[in-house]
């Protein structure tokens, strides 16, 4: 946070994550090596919301491979839209039709990094009443591997590497999370393995990432195995089709795998350092957008 500006918003911050205990924003950041991150994000929704929970998907990608074109939705409104007051946030959220709505959030961090105290409270309020009621913002954001990383990697609760089998893959893992551990100071990964034959292969492989992370970065980082989707003809049959597996082939490996992933999900502990309003939420990512501004001048 900034230091001696914005005490009120802060103590306002505050006094929401005591009250609003229950909407926790994670990030699913991929890479290449067919990672299927924005697969995975449309069905966890669709397997949280079979559970009768409240999800928003945070969509940080524009043209073809967002959340939007891989479920046949049309936009109305983009985030710049929002900023420069030509819509309300409400009007670009959409309805998926399968329990969970979807937030068109592509915006340059250079925009949010620009409000002023005003436009942050403005937008603060809007996000609040969006998503009062909502349990999860499942966030599908771009590989953040370079210095100009995706400012939602930085103001989510929980990060989710996903990592496939594939050279490239384990590459842009580790190159997440060394960024975001020695640059923005986060120690702690939950690591998602996609396309995985067996729970073998999968332990296997998160092995493989946590001994390099451990090894170069040190002891202090923290990996944890989260779960696997298995490689599943009929993911990528239903994801063809504009559909979730969930509902196309409700019995298949991958529909289960991801309910699993849902059960494990709704059994996490809390942020150690809670911030997990929808109104903190928007002053982590204008807040990050700013240091992401800022690297990207020097």
């Amino acid at each position: 946070m900034l230091k001696g500006r914005h005490g009120r918003d802060q103590a306002a911050g505050l006094r929401a994550m005591v009250t609003t205990p229950t909407c926790r924003s994670i990030s699913l950041a991929g890479g290449r090596g067919d990672a299927g991150t924005t697969t995975l994000v449309v069905n966890l929704a669709a397997a949280l919301a079979e559970r009768s929970r409240e999800v928003i998907i945070l969509d940080e990608f524009s043209g073809l491979s967002n959340v939007c074109h891989r479920l046949r939705l049309t936009p109305h409104f983009s985030m710049e839209q929002v900023l420069r007051r030509e819509a309300g946030l409400a009007d670009a959220l959409l309805d998926s039709g399968r329990g969970f709505s979807v937030l068109p959030i592509s915006a340059r961090p250079q925009a949010l990094a620009s409000l002023n105290e005003r436009e942050q409270h403005w937008l603060g309020n809007e996000f609040e009443h969006l998503a009062a009621a909502a349990d999860f913002l499942l966030l599908d954001t771009c590989p953040a591997s370079r210095a100009d990383t995706p400012s939602l990697s930085l103001a989510a609760d929980d990060v989710m590497v996903v990592l496939t089998n594939r050279a490239e893959s384990l590459t842009d893992a580790y190159a997440t999370i060394k960024l975001l551990y020695t640059e923005y100071a986060r120690h702690d990964f939950r690591i998602l393995v996609n396309r995985a034959a067996s729970l073998d292969d999968a332990a296997a492989l998160f092995g493989r990432i946590r001994e390099v992370a451990q090894q170069y970065l040190g002891q202090e980082i923290q990996l944890k195995l989260v779960g696997f989707v298995p490689e599943d003809e009929r993911l990528n049959r239903a994801t063809r089709l504009g559909q979730t597996v969930l509902e196309s082939f409700p019995d298949s490996e991958a529909a289960m795998a991801f309910r699993q992933l849902a059960d494990v999900m709704l059994r996490w502990t809390p942020p150690r350092q809670p911030s997990n309003s929808p109104a903190a939420f928007v002053h982590r990512l204008i807040e990050s957008s700013r240091l992401l501004s800022d690297q990207l001048r020097h």
